[in-house]
C-alpha cells in the first residue's frame, strides 16, 4: 500500500498539519496508535484490531485465532481558535453510521477548552482534544517503558511534536508582532500589511502588531483574511475591485497604493494581510506602546524583533506590561 508523504507538501497550514498527522499514524504500530489515540482523548474504550485464540465460529466451527478489526475513525482538524462550527460537524456525521462496530468523529483543535459545539451536538461518537493532549500523550508514550517504541516510531512523533510547537499549537500565542519600519505607516493608511511571498507564520492567529521606532506600538489589528499569493498589477487591481465581498475589494486599493507610491514594483507577487482599521472597534487599542528594553550581553540596546516574534493579546493589554522586558516577565 502506498503510503502518505511524511513532510506534507501542502501549503495551507491545517492541510499541512492534517496531513502530517495522518502520514505518522500509518507510519507507527497500530496498538500505539490505539493508545495515542486512548491518552488523547481520555477513551478506553478504543479497540482498532482485536486479537483472538480459539474463537467461537458457526455452529460447530472452532477456528484456531482470529484478528479482526472494524471500526471508522474520521477526523476533523482545525489549526485556528474557536474556528468550529455545528454545521460542519453534522455533515460530517453524516459519512457515519455504517456496518462497522466503533465509529468515531475525532475532533483536534488548538482550542485550551472544549469548544461549545461539541456539547451542543451532543451526539457520543463525537470526541474533541486539542494538541496539548495529544502532545500529551506522545510523551507519555514514548516515557512508558513497558511499551518500547522503536528508534523510528520515536522519531516520527517527536518530528510531529516539533510540528506542533512550529506551527504555534500547543500555546496561546495568537498575535505576531513585525518588524514594521515602512509597515506600519502603511497599515495607518490603507489597513494592510504586506510582505514578501512564502513568508512563514504560525498558525491559529488572529491578530497582527507593528514593532515600529523601538516599540509595540497601540494599534493590534484584528486579521480580518489572508491573500498568501497575489500579483501586484493594474490588471489584477481592476479583477479584485469588481469583487463581491468588501474585503476582497480591499486587496485592489492595496495594489494601486503600492504601485502608486513606489512601495511595490509591477509584476511582482506579494502575501496581503487585510486588517481592521486603526479606528475600528475590532482593533484593540494598547494604554500606550510597550517600549523596547531588550539589550545585548554588553547592555546595548537591542531591537526587540528583526522580523517577526508571537506573543498574546492577553499579556499585551495587561495594565502592567509597559516595557518588553514585562512581556519577558
Amino acid at each position: 500500500m502506498t503510503k502518505n508523504p511524511l513532510f506534507s507538501t501542502y501549503k495551507q497550514g491545517e492541510n499541512r498539519v492534517t496531513s502530517s498527522m495522518i502520514a505518522v499514524f500509518e507510519r507507527i504500530d497500530v496498538s500505539l496508535l490505539e493508545q495515542l489515540l486512548a491518552g488523547a482523548t481520555g477513551e478506553t474504550s478504543l479497540q482498532m484490531v482485536s486479537f483472538a485464540n480459539q474463537p467461537a465460529g458457526a455452529g460447530a466451527s472452532v477456528p484456531d485465532a482470529l484478528i479482526q478489526a472494524r471500526f471508522a475513525y474520521w477526523f476533523e482538524v482545525k489549526t485556528a481558535r474557536s474556528a468550529l462550527t455545528i454545521k460542519q460537524l453534522e455533515e460530517h456525521l453524516v459519512n457515519l453510521g455504517s456496518a462497522t462496530t466503533d465509529e468515531r468523529l475525532f475532533v483536534v483543535t488548538p482550542d485550551p477548552a472544549e469548544p461549545a459545539v461539541i456539547a451542543e451536538l451532543n451526539d457520543a461518537r463525537v470526541v474533541w482534544f486539542n494538541f496539548a493532549a495529544l502532545n500529551a500523550a506522545i510523551d507519555a508514550l514514548l516515557g512508558d517503558p513497558t511499551l518500547l517504541p522503536g528508534e523510528r516510531t520515536m522519531f516520527l512523533l517527536r518530528e510531529l511534536q516539533a510540528l506542533f510547537h512550529e506551527t504555534g499549537l500547543l500555546d496561546a500565542d495568537d498575535t505576531v508582532i513585525v518588524a514594521a519600519r515602512y509597515a506600519y505607516p502603511e497599515y495607518l493608511q490603507n489597513g494592510v500589511y504586506i510582505c514578501q511571498l512564502g513568508r512563514r507564520f504560525r498558525l491559529g492567529l488572529s491578530r497582527l502588531g507593528f514593532y515600529f521606532q523601538g516599540a509595540i506600538r497601540e494599534e493590534i489589528p484584528t486579521i480580518l483574511r489572508v491573500y498568501d499569493d497575489v500579483l501586484f498589477a493594474e490588471t489584477e487591481a481592476a479583477r479584485w475591485e469588481t469583487a463581491v465581498d468588501e474585503i476582497d475589494r480591499r486587496v485592489a486599493h492595496a495594489i494601486r497604493d503600492s504601485l502608486a507610491t513606489g512601495r511595490r514594483e509591477s509584476g511582482k507577487r506579494y502575501e496581503v494581510f487585510i486588517l481592521s482599521p486603526a479606528s475600528d472597534d475590532a482593533t484593540v487599542k494598547l494604554a500606550c506602546p510597550i517600549l523596547n528594553a531588550t539589550k545585548d550581553y554588553e547592555g546595548k540596546p537591542f531591537a526587540w524583533t528583526m522580523g517577526q516574534r508571537y506573543t498574546s493579546l492577553a499579556l499585551l493589554a495587561r495594565p502592567n506590561v509597559t516595557t518588553t522586558a514585562d512581556l519577558e516577565t
